[in-house]
């Protein structure tokens, strides 16, 4: 085995707990299919408001939001602050999102940016001619993208916005869209209303509503008062959010404490694994997958009543991978740039000519590029949205950048690749971990965070595919549960 520290493979799921509360705590779009009656009180809440983020009762973040009237409609910007425990390191975390609202709470424009410890994301876009205009990326490599709308979306803090806008009686659910830019994915949501509850807030009892959303089987909840203002809202990891005043907001956040989010996710083995480099074949009885066992079946993976058995591939022999060969079209597919895979950037077809030589075979190409990233790459946790071009200039993090940077130049030297997220075994328990397939005459798993062609039989995959699948994974996360039945060498 690879002399890699284990601990890296979680960063997978960091990231997606990550994004998940992104989607749904700042919601940054969401459109809804049916006029909705609006409250006056939800434009007449505080202009200003702090909120201290804890994880189990201990501070890890504060959030500072502002909204104001404007000529045309309203103004609001939100700032985030936080340190998460990732994988045993605690990273700084800044997130700033502005924007235009017009007279009837609709988007007119936004900016939304991400900076962690070393990686910063943007998107930014406005709303013209029912559409919605998309700008994803920093300056030097960003990526447009025009996204028809049926109606003009509406944009705030919280989804709990809408639910309250939305004049809901006790027991009254409705379903939203939020569309969330960090992956560029529109999921639905569920709220609820349940009974109201007083609640304390800056020293004060406060009758306030509850509503509780449902988004991809995860749990949220917040307690809204009588003008529309977010007191309090809970969420998963034991995360919660409180409002206080502006000099409790000013004080310290506990540097020591927090859960490590990707060990409490792992999932213990039943079994042993021993050599798994060595292993042919695994089966492992599967189960509480949700919705997403579809993506089990295919390639290497055959699932059948309950049981998934992995395979290790054969590469193909060198007549089957000719570079020459005509691909069909939706292999071909794999081979085009995607928001956060740049492949076919100059600075990508720079460094591809760097790692391979003209004429190289497939295979070789393959071998070389995940060779080059798993040696260039430093293996080092980070949270953000990963992003090929931000590694390859950063040469650094964890599974996702290497997945990322990775497809990104196997797609410039003309090697089709995707990303898959799942599973790994390590060290006695399964971990969330990010890796790539990549075709050569077939698909093959590869992983550059190990320097594996073809990956171990450990790797499970759950899903296939850049940020939006991935956020797939959301309703398993802490319920699935693995059996291993066989392991052949």
């Amino acid at each position: 085995m690879t002399k890699i520290r284990w601990s890296f493979v979680g960063g997978v799921f960091v990231t997606i707990t990550f994004l998940t509360l992104l989607a749904i705590h700042l919601e940054i779009f969401r459109k809804n299919p049916d006029p909705l009656p609006v409250q006056s009180a939800a434009v007449q809440r505080p202009a200003e408001t702090w909120m201290n983020i804890y994880q189990n009762y201990k501070k890890i973040g504060v959030v500072h939001r502002t909204f104001t009237a404007a000529d045309k409609g309203f103004h609001f910007t939100e700032k985030v602050f936080m340190q998460i425990n990732t994988l045993g390191v605690i990273q700084p975390i800044n997130i700033s999102t502005k924007g235009d609202l017009n007279a009837d709470m609709t988007v007119s424009s936004f900016n939304f940016d991400l900076t962690s410890s070393l990686f910063r994301f943007n998107a930014h876009g406005y709303v013209a001619n029912n559409k919605l205009f998309l700008f994803t990326g920093l300056p030097d490599a960003q990526q447009k993208s025009e996204i028809p709308l049926n109606v003009i979306p509406h944009m705030s803090g919280s989804i709990y916005d809408a639910a309250f806008r939305a004049n809901l009686e006790k027991d009254m659910s409705r379903n939203f869209s939020i569309f969330d830019p960090s992956t560029l994915a529109m999921r639905s949501i569920k709220v609820t209303r349940q009974a109201d509850e007083i609640i304390p807030v800056l020293g004060k009892r406060i009758l306030a509503q509850k509503y509780c959303a449902d988004f991809m089987g995860v749990n949220t909840c917040a307690w809204i008062g009588k003008e529309g203002e977010v007191l309090k809202e809970t969420g998963i990891m034991g995360l919660s959010l409180e409002k206080v005043s502006p000099e409790k907001a000013q004080e310290g956040i506990a540097q020591e404490g927090s859960i490590d989010l990707a060990l409490i996710a792992s999932i213990p083995a039943d079994v042993k694994i021993d050599g798994a480099e060595s292993l042919k074949q695994l089966k492992i009885k599967i189960s509480d997958m949700g919705g997403i066992f579809h993506q089990l079946n295919g390639g290497r993976q055959s699932f059948r009543k309950g049981v998934l058995t992995i395979t290790r591939e054969q590469i193909p022999s060198s007549t089957a991978q000719s570079p020459v060969r005509e691909l069909p079209p939706d292999i071909t597919f794999f081979l085009q740039p995607s928001p956060l895979v740049q492949a076919n950037h100059p600075q990508m077809k720079e460094q591809v000519d760097k790692i391979i030589k003209p004429g190289d075979l497939p295979e070789q190409k393959i071998r070389k590029i995940v060779s080059w990233v798993y040696r260039h790459v430093e293996k080092k946790p980070v949270v953000s949205v990963p992003n090929a071009l931000e590694v390859l200039k950063n040469r650094v993090g964890d599974c996702n950048e290497h997945a990322v940077l990775t497809a990104a130049l196997l797609r410039t030297a003309g090697i089709p690749a995707q990303i898959e997220t799942g599973l790994i075994y390590m060290r006695g328990r399964f971990y969330y971990h990010a890796w790539n397939i990549a075709y050569c005459g077939d698909w093959i798993t590869v992983d550059a965070v190990f320097n594996q062609f073809p990956a171990d039989v450990t790797h499970i995959r759950l899903v296939r595919g850049e940020g939006s699948e991935q956020l797939d994974l959301v309703g398993v996360m802490g319920k699935i549960k693995l059996e291993i039945l066989e392991q052949t060498k």
